[in-house]
């Protein structure tokens, strides 16, 4: 038997540039809450020499992401897929030597 699927967008469709994730797991579920930071430099661009104790990140939480055990595993499965594709074609993607963990526990950004 043969599903046909009938595909839209959600009005609510946009793209988001990932800076970082957090979340986690419960036993009926796998958490992520994805954000994007921005450098916020205008205050310290007021000054001459720009004032580096001015800079700030503004950190904007985007959507959080809930999923099943199985797709929260068929996700790493195709990200592995793609991520390996990607290092075949273009090269290693090299990690910093500690990544950087922020705020604890379920952070992870680069």
């Amino acid at each position: 038997m043969s599903v046909r699927f009938e595909v839209e967008r959600s009005p609510c469709y946009r793209t988001i540039v990932v800076s970082g994730v957090f979340g986690g797991h419960r036993p009926g579920f796998f958490e992520a809450i994805v954000y994007t930071d921005e450098l916020m430099a205008d205050r310290a661009l007021e000054t001459q020499p720009p004032d580096s104790s001015k800079v700030a990140v503004k950190r904007t939480i985007q959507c959080r992401l809930l999923m099943n055990p199985f797709q929260a595993k068929a996700l790493l499965m195709w990200l592995k897929e793609h991520v390996e594709a990607y290092e075949r074609k273009f090269g290693e993607i090299k990690l910093p030597e500690k990544p950087r963990r922020a705020e604890g526990p379920g952070y992870m950004a680069v």
